[in-house]
């Protein structure tokens, strides 16, 4: 949930993309800046090692599903919840719009907490610093809360674009290090549990979906979510058993990069869930900036209280996501509703 339910996804989060034009590389890449996000950092540290058979088995359901809402005219031109709207009607979109406050909301419990526990892991490897990174979390949440409170404005594109690249650099780097959260691990049972939590990192391909009447848009959609699911194969991947041990500067200095970044999502993200919040019938977006924040922190408070495994978490958003694909897809089957005209 943006990135993610989940996310990013995110991503970080869900983002509707403004009206593409042009072929293969246009897809490909509106695809990847949707898509790709704050999962990059979340979800290798937080689910641990991943069979490359789960993700591939989520990129190839995704995969279909980009080609039914395709069918149907896709999702990049009026949005996921327009599209929902025309088909389904006004409630089925109200639907879509709470879906995507829960599932930003309380995705950034996760993010946080994957804040805090790089942060730990950079700056106190040594030690048990479970409870340390769940205080990071609490403080990344209050900051990331605070810098949405006070201005409504995100990232211009280029920024997203040097965020987004600065992201995959300092996940890659922890990668090449061996990682520093060795997460909860995805076998037996959990390999297919982890499914649900994986969606967190395919949120905003909700939005980017073409029509199928401009095919090689299309196939650069899903050349791109290919792409991305080699990369979370690979960043979700078991490191080599020769993985060096990364020095305490660099460990600290990739910790602090990569809780400064998960915190630059997690206030982008409670920004947009104060966008979905308004449109919900909330008065003002700065109530919307507390709601969000509030219901991420009673996440965490409930995750540290019951000792839960942090990708955990990851449920709420990757249910808000499955979800509102589910709710996408229904409306794909249907035919557009006829418009009401007014005298």
């Amino acid at each position: 949930m943006t990135a993610s339910p989940v996310s990013a996804p995110a991503a970080a989060g869900p983002r509707e993309p403004r009206p593409a034009a042009g072929g293969l590389a246009e897809g490909l890449r509106r695809t990847l800046l949707g898509v790709l996000g704050a999962g990059l950092l979340v979800l290798p540290g937080v689910l641990g090692p991943v069979p490359a058979a789960t993700v591939a088995a989520v990129a190839a359901a995704l995969a279909g599903w980009c080609l039914l809402v395709a069918a149907a005219g896709g999702t990049d031109r009026g949005g996921p919840t327009a599209f929902v709207r025309d088909r389904l009607g006004p409630r089925a979109a109200r639907a879509a719009t709470a879906l995507y406050f829960g599932g930003f909301a309380t995705g950034q419990a996760a993010v946080a907490l994957a804040a805090g526990g790089y942060a730990a892991a950079g700056f106190a490897p040594a030690g048990d610093s479970g409870w340390r990174a769940h205080l990071a979390a609490a403080a990344v949440l209050a900051a990331a809360a605070c810098r949405a409170w006070l201005g409504p404005q995100g990232p211009s594109p280029a920024a997203r674009r040097l965020r987004l690249a600065s992201v995959a650099a300092v996940a890659a780097a922890w990668w090449g290090l061996g990682g520093p959260l060795p997460g909860s691990g995805a076998t037996g049972w959990w390999a297919a549990l982890a499914a649900v939590p994986l969606l967190f990192g395919w949120v905003g391909l909700e939005g980017a979906v073409p029509s199928a009447a401009r095919p090689r848009v299309l196939a650069g959609t899903l050349l791109g979510l290919a792409a991305a699911a080699a990369l979370y194969a690979v960043l979700a991947a078991p490191p080599g058993p020769s993985a060096p041990e990364p020095r305490p500067v660099a460990a600290a200095a990739l910790g602090a990069a990569a809780a400064v970044l998960c915190w630059s999502h997690c206030r982008t993200n409670l920004q947009a869930a104060a966008a979905r919040w308004t449109e919900l019938g909330g008065r003002s977006r700065r109530g919307g900036v507390l709601a969000g924040a509030a219901l991420a922190l009673a996440f965490l408070a409930a995750g540290a209280a019951a000792d839960w495994p942090a990708a955990v978490l990851l449920a709420g958003p990757g249910t808000a996501t499955a979800a509102l694909y589910c709710l996408i897809a229904v409306a794909a089957l249907r035919r557009p509703r006829p418009k009401e005209h007014t005298a």
